[in-house]
């Protein structure tokens, strides 16, 4: 199916945000009308992954994998490949800044990744791509740059969270089916750096003005808004009051779907009622897609697989599935293949050979049940 991709114009979100108070509904805003949809249903299936932590025996295995001198990520990620590949929307946190290797490449704490990885991700299916998160500045201000750039030369996806300047901030859609799907992106923090103050760039902190301002918008060019949130504390097991808190404002100012990234660790979900009436699935923490921390809690990731129906008649969403779906990280000693692997995959022996100490399938699959609701446990998933 083909796909093309659009921007908002810069011109038309500073008409759409003008200065207004945390999501007060009596301002007035000047918009412009989107013109009626026919009357169809559209069904979509999402994929969204949690935190792609690129440390550096994941860079120099590709290296040492690819053929022409540059970097192969396949087997990495090709367990769970199918799964991106044969979704419509595919939702990823890029946890590393794509500076580029002409930077040097570098890992924890300050990382920098090959761009040769966004190209995997495009290949692979992934065509919603967060960079608001704690790392986003590891790289300096030309890693950043660097990392807008890329993303901005790729026609098959699109990348929210930050900006190269006021011309570049503008809210990001995509077209599918039919559909404008829009992203926005929004971090707690960037570990205390700073853009330099000549810098132009721009970072989506977590702001409730903000995020009330840019969720107007984008619910005026979008059918369905999915917004990502960097936030949390890291490898605690629970969401604490400040994510349910932003959670529920951004689902009753229009978010229709909330992913999750930061904790590094499996984190629940549920779905949201709002008083319009709507209901919006959040997913707190989606945990990692791939790294090489080394806590046990942190080997055990998701990928949120929802399917859902857009009908343009009443501009609804009704869900019709939402799966989530277990994923390894696996390794062994000295980070040696470091794959991820569906866990209803995995098996005992995999896990006997893991180069952190700990791992079990019986112990991923405790971990699973106690962090996930019954309700969102695949049909498939073994026991």
């Amino acid at each position: 199916m083909s796909k093309y991709y659009h921007t908002l114009s810069a011109l038309l979100l500073a008409a759409l945000l003008p200065t207004l108070s945390a999501c007060d509904d009596t301002e007035d805003v000047h918009t412009i009308p989107i013109p009626p949809r026919r009357d169809t249903t559209v069904e979509l299936t999402l994929v969204a992954a949690g935190d792609n932590l690129i440390h550096g025996p994941i860079f120099r295995q590709a290296a040492e994998r690819a053929a022409d001198g540059g970097f192969d990520f396949t087997a990495a990620y090709q367990p769970i490949a199918d799964y991106i590949t044969d979704a419509d929307l595919a939702f990823i946190n890029q946890e590393t800044p794509l500076g580029g290797t002409a930077l040097g490449l570098r890992s924890y704490p300050m990382f920098n990744s090959p761009q040769e990885l966004g190209t995997h991700l495009v290949n692979m299916g992934f065509n919603l791509i967060s960079h608001a998160n704690n790392h986003v500045l590891d790289a300096g201000s030309k890693g950043f740059a660097n990392t807008i750039s890329f993303w901005r030369s790729q026609p098959d996806a699109i990348m929210a969270g930050i900006a190269a300047d006021a011309a570049d901030d503008t809210i990001r859609t995509l077209e599918y089916a039919g559909l404008d799907i829009a992203l926005l992106a929004y971090t707690y923090g960037a570990n205390g750096l700073s853009l330099p103050v000549s810098s132009h760039g721009v970072i989506k902190y977590i702001n409730d003005d903000l995020i009330c301002r840019e969720l107007a918008a984008a619910n005026e060019v979008a059918d369905i808004v999915i917004v990502s949130m960097h936030w949390g504390v890291e490898y605690q097991d629970e969401p604490n009051a400040e994510q349910h808190r932003l959670a529920q404002l951004a689902a009753d100012n229009g978010a229709d779907i909330i992913i999750g990234t930061h904790p590094h660790v499996l984190q629940t979900a549920e779905m949201l009622q709002t008083a319009d009436g709507r209901s919006v699935p959040v997913f707190y923490s989606l945990g990692n897609l791939i790294s090489a921390q080394n806590k046990p809690e942190t080997m055990l990731g998701a990928l949120a697989e929802l399917e859902f129906t857009y009908d343009a008649a009443d501009d609804s969403i009704s869900y019709d599935d939402i799966n989530i779906i277990p994923v390894v990280n696996h390794f062994t000693g000295n980070y040696d293949n470091i794959t991820v692997y569906p866990l209803a995959e995995y098996t005992a022996e995999q896990a006997a050979a893991h180069g952190v100490s700990g791992i079990s399938t019986d112990y991923l699959h405790r971990l699973y049940a106690e962090r996930i609701p019954q309700e969102y446990h695949p049909d498939t998933q073994s026991q």
